[in-house]
């Protein structure tokens, strides 16, 4: 029997993708998100405090090369729906890289992840990163102007 795959890009929404987002640190940046996640109705109040425990105890920063990405989740507990948002910080922010706690990353674009079960985001992972491990398609997101020019450099690949 086959694993299961789900594609990452079945499941960003377009009213979940920031573009310019204001914050100088991780945790700014990152209430942002959670902030535009409990207003949508995706995440519980719990849900910011949630990203953070889970992003100090397991970072998610993702080494790419020049540009990386940061694929910041928690646990189940803290959703009340799925969806997955594209966040490009007005400036990169750092966030600890997930294959070493003491590694620093400079991360230009976050994806954060809102999914009913932990195993979800294993599932998710190898579409999110055909797309994500090519430079060229961070540069583009960072370059789209609107969330439905990032949706349909998404949906096009």
């Amino acid at each position: 029997m086959s694993e299961e795959k789900i594609k990452f890009a079945d499941r960003v929404r377009e009213d979940l993708i920031m573009l310019n987002v204001e914050g100088d640190t991780r945790d700014e940046v990152l209430k942002h998100i959670a902030d535009l996640f409990v207003s949508k109705g995706i995440a519980k109040d719990t849900f910011y405090e949630g990203l953070l425990q889970r992003e100090n105890e397991f970072p998610t920063g993702l080494p790419i090369g020049e540009y990386n990405i940061a694929i910041p989740h928690t646990y189940p507990e803290h959703y009340n729906d799925i969806g997955v948002a594209i966040c490009v910080p007005k400036h990169p922010v750092k966030f600890f890289n997930m294959g070493d706690k003491t590694d620093e990353l400079t991360v230009h674009v976050i994806v954060c992840l809102a999914l009913k079960k932990m195993d979800d985001s294993i599932k998710m992972l190898p579409s999110l990163m055909s797309f994500f491990a090519d430079e060229d398609n961070i540069k583009a997101v960072m370059a789209c102007k609107t969330p439905a020019e990032v949706m349909a450099l998404v949906a096009g690949h």
